[in-house]
């Protein structure tokens, strides 16, 4: 199959054909051509999230990262190596026991069993320096937990905003933040977070919510 498409064939639809056929086999790959597509449109992939987060680090030189939203740990195992100190937060019990017994021999990453909203004010106590945070604490169904809201982002924030360092956020899922659900619009956000600090900057890329400083 390949031999042909280098070759390349003048029927246009074999070539279409023969380049679904391709795809089809390679599913990963598919995916992320429809990426590529159709941008935002769909969630990003995992690798180009942990790429964002790898990237601001190194722009910021930031060695501490605190998560809100576990799941299955996966974040967590992606940026292990790149932090001094790993911090990450999760309503679900059973996800929790789960994180921390995947992370049990690492001391530098902690897991923290709560609901972020109220949580991160305490946890901020013990961050002295600034932090890269990874905003992912929202409802998902399936075997995800749902506290109060179906997402704290707004306590999230607030919590964070209120200290005195400058820590870069990150929220995942933007393509949510249509104001339904307890979602705040993306300019509902962007107009909270200069509310509290002027200095700062949101936009939006990868189906990410930046909330960087100038």
């Amino acid at each position: 199959m390949l031999k042909r498409l280098i070759k390349g064939y003048s029927k246009k639809n074999e070539e279409e054909q023969l380049f679904q056929e391709f795809l089809e086999q390679k599913p990963v790959f598919s995916q992320f051509v429809e990426y590529l597509k159709l941008g935002t449109h769909l969630p990003a992939l995992h690798i180009v999230k942990q790429n964002n987060i790898r990237k601001l680090q190194k722009e910021y030189g930031l060695t501490t990262f605190v998560e809100t939203g576990t799941f299955m740990g996966d974040m967590v195992e992606a940026q292990r190596t790149c932090f001094n100190k790993i911090y990450s937060v999760e309503l679900s019990k059973d996800l929790y026991h789960q994180a921390v017994e995947r992370f049990a021999e690492f001391p530098h990453i902690k897991i923290i069993q709560g609901d972020s909203g109220v949580i991160l004010k305490d946890l901020l106590k013990e961050i002295n320096e600034p932090a890269l945070f990874w905003l992912d604490g929202h409802y998902s169904a399936g075997i995800t937990a749902k506290g109060d809201k179906n997402t704290p982002i707004e306590e999230e924030l607030s919590a964070i905003l209120n200290q005195k360092h400058d820590h870069i956020i990150l929220i995942d899922d933007a393509r949510l933040f249509i104001g339904e659900g307890d979602y705040p619009t993306i300019d509902e956000i962007s107009s909270f977070v200069l509310g509290q600090d002027a200095r700062r900057m949101v936009c939006v890329a990868d189906d990410i919510i930046r909330v960087l400083v100038k």
